[in-house]
């Protein structure tokens, strides 16, 4: 009968509905805390975004080992951060402590979805874009000794930050297959004997300011479709986002707020034969 039967046996998961459920479930739990900040619906949408991004790729890009590992570092590494991002704005006195240490391991978390061995670094322009300075790194870029600053007056410090400052979001950063070979690498910056790199510009606010830098050791290392991967475009978009948010105002310890209105003035008193007190 049809009224024995399990409307949902033999019914497959699909991965649009696990996406929208840990959407659902990493962004629900954040509205209170953000509810009175004014970032707090850019904040929830992105949370939400990356949580569903998450299980999304799990679910869907399982076409070989490589993508599977990759989903599972993304999903792994996203989750917990998600909850610290939503805890960020609670203790103003460490905002930017632990804004740094999120995006460094949003920057570790970008070596580990190219390769096991990669180096990851990124690169912060100057108030006026005369350098770029390097502001969080892998233990392997530390290890390698990648350089920490570069200028414009060298050829190397010029490519960098025309990179960096790139907006034409349909190149999607630079990609070198083979240092070697590569036509321009008289003036890309290439560390440790690296042969293989991405070069991603980091957009804050309304424009691009930073640069993800990745490399390997080997040609091919890093490989080429990395340059359009979704999950290393969600770090960049969370890195931007972060560096863009502002330290909340720290409230004003002891002392009584001052209220609105003309003082009241207390009538002056006095002695039973009229002379004041």
């Amino acid at each position: 009968m049809l009224g024995n039967k399990n409307p949902f046996k033999n019914k497959k998961v699909k991965p649009w509905g696990v996406s929208l459920l840990s959407a659902v479930a990493v962004g629900v739990p954040t509205i209170p805390a953000f509810a009175a900040n004014s970032i707090g619906s850019a904040y929830i949408f992105t949370c939400a975004l990356c949580a569903g991004a998450a299980s999304y790729f799990t679910l869907h890009t399982s076409k070989s080992k490589s993508e599977i590992e990759r989903s599972a570092v993304f999903e792994a590494a996203i989750e917990p951060l998600s909850k610290r991002i939503g805890k960020l704005l609670e203790s103003p006195q460490e905002f930017d402590q632990e804004r740094d240490r999120i995006i460094q391991r949003l920057v570790e978390t970008t070596g580990e979805l190219v390769h096991p061995r990669a180096l990851s670094a990124l690169y912060w322009l100057s108030e006026d874009a005369a350098d770029i300075n390097i502001s969080a790194f892998n233990n392997k870029a530390k290890e390698a000794g990648m350089q920490e600053k570069f200028s414009r007056e060298t050829d190397k410090g010029r490519f960098l930050i025309s990179i960096a400052q790139s907006t034409d979001e349909s190149s999607g950063g630079r990609h070198v297959q083979d240092f070697r070979k590569d036509p321009d690498r008289q003036r890309i910056y290439m560390a440790d004997d690296c042969k293989s790199a991405l070069f991603k510009p980091v957009r804050s606010g309304e424009s691009s300011r930073g640069l993800l830098v990745l490399q390997a050791q080997k040609p091919g290392h890093i490989p080429r479709e990395i340059k359009d991967d979704e999950r290393i475009n969600t770090i960049i978009n969370l890195i931007g986002f972060l560096r863009q948010l502002e330290k909340p105002d720290i409230p004003h310890a002891g002392g009584v707020p001052a209220q609105p209105g003309a003082p009241v003035v207390q009538p002056r008193q006095s002695k039973p034969d009229g002379t004041a007190l």
